[in-house]
């Protein structure tokens, strides 16, 4: 199994099978005002929080500056790589997506530009968690890079959508039509391959497959989201080409580099997966259009900056009973008393120490006597919650009047909230006294 990301954080997509990416595990969610895990249904939750804050932010942009699908052009010949690598290039961009409280980390990817105002098209998975995108031209004669904004993303299609202003004459790829593709296809990918920046590098091979169902997992959470109807082929894709074109051989794109992986644990044989572009614009126009659904966010979320545990249980004691085992198997040696999960934290329960990296806590050694509410694992600082002076062993027990029973009802209530939004939060101390505090919710990193 090739594994497709490097320790430098370039990043290629999950592996399709078995070995995925090593993302970090954070050992906490992070609340947003979106429900985290986007893919799962969100049933009347959802229907709560569109109702309270009804409409989606505007994209400032039209739906008309998305191109659509066009017919692909008969190639003549072989497959030339460089000649399809000098009609493709201009339009393809580096990606480097800071992660946010993540102790400095990053993600570097690819993208193309599909409109001459500044749309780019990427993969979701590479400004997963961001909360700073810079894009570089990658034929510009500078290394100048521009800072990207998130139009609007959906994780279930693994599709972002990205805008830059300010660079003159953008030259936006040509995109072809995927449903025209058949197998045996000559394609060549194009992208940031490990990372390194500058002009992409070009990796030839065929459609070997259509249609094709993978389940990319993340080693590091076990996590497996499915992704359907990929397009496969042959050609070397690496680390860093995630959200780089898949172009035909007449220069055409016709699908979204995604992921790889080898076709067995023995066989050197590597399989690439690509979003086919017909979907991949599909999402672009639906996030162009500001219609928001379970899976498709548009702009980004609003965010209060709480770690809460990973558990469905109303009793904190027993939230923070479920997070501590989970640290102790995270952590193989680990027991009571020692490292994390011991009852360290940042500082100790009241002191209003917060943290910067949301893997650096650990479960509060004192917490709140509230009987239900969503435990307050850490904070995050310079965050809307860290503003409102909560700390870890708080418990959180409204929001805007509406009772907080469980983490996951936490961020149920929070979903549909947006950036600049006011709301009311309720709180215990560890002390048990009793708070309200009025926020005002910041942008969250990218999901």
């Amino acid at each position: 199994m090739q594994d497709d990301e490097t320790g430098s954080g370039a990043d290629a997509g999950p592996a399709a099978t078995g070995g995925g990416p090593r993302r970090r595990w954070r050992g906490r969610l992070v609340v947003y005002a979106l429900v985290i895990l986007a893919a799962v249904g969100l049933g009347s939750a959802a229907a709560i929080g569109l109702t309270s804050h009804p409409g989606a932010p505007e994209t400032g942009v039209s739906s008309q500056q998305v191109p659509g699908p066009q017919n692909n052009v008969a190639s003549r010949g072989s497959l030339h790589a460089s000649a399809v690598a000098a009609r493709v290039d201009p339009g393809v961009v580096d990606v480097d997506a800071a992660i946010a409280y993540s102790g400095g980390t990053s993600s570097e990817g690819t993208g193309m530009i599909i409109s001459r105002d500044g749309l780019i098209l990427t993969n979701n998975h590479v400004i997963n968690g961001s909360n700073q995108i810079k894009v570089r031209l990658v034929t510009a004669a500078s290394k100048t890079q521009f800072t990207a904004t998130v139009v609007g993303y959906d994780a279930t299609q693994d599709v972002a959508l990205l805008r830059i202003s300010g660079p003159p004459d953008l030259r936006p790829v040509t995109v072809g039509n995927s449903a025209q593709i058949a197998v045996g296809t000559p394609v060549v990918a194009l992208g940031n391959a490990e990372g390194q920046g500058g002009w992409p590098r070009a990796a030839t091979g065929i459609i070997n497959s259509l249609d094709k169902t993978i389940s990319p997992t993340d080693e590091s959470t076990g996590a497996t989201e499915t992704l359907h109807n990929m397009l496969q082929t042959d050609a070397d894709i690496v680390s860093g080409d995630s959200g780089g074109p898949l172009a035909n051989a007449a220069g055409q794109v016709i699908g979204m580099t995604t992921a790889n992986a080898s076709s067995s644990q023995t066989s050197s044989s590597v399989l690439g997966y690509a979003i086919p572009i017909n979907t991949a614009l599909a999402v672009a126009h639906q996030i162009m259009n500001g219609q928001a659904s379970a899976s498709v966010q548009i702009g980004l979320p609003g965010f209060l900056g709480v770690l809460v545990p990973q558990s469905d249980s109303s009793s904190p004691r027993q939230q923070a009973a479920q997070q501590r085992r989970q640290e102790q198997q995270d952590q193989p040696g680990s027991g009571p008393g020692s490292g994390p999960g011991s009852g360290d934290d940042t500082g100790p329960a009241g002191t209003g120490a917060c943290t910067q990296d949301n893997s650096d806590t650990s479960v509060p050694a004192t917490i709140a006597p509230a009987t239900r509410g969503a435990l307050v694992d850490g904070v995050l600082c310079t965050t809307p919650a860290a503003d409102a002076g909560l700390v870890s062993g708080d418990v959180i027990t409204t929001v805007d009047g509406r009772a907080v029973t469980t983490p996951g009802s936490l961020t149920r209530t929070m979903e549909g909230f947006h950036p600049g939004d006011k709301v009311v939060l309720g709180w215990q101390t560890a002390a048990g006294q009793r708070r309200t505090s009025t926020v005002r919710l910041d942008a969250a990193p990218a999901k």
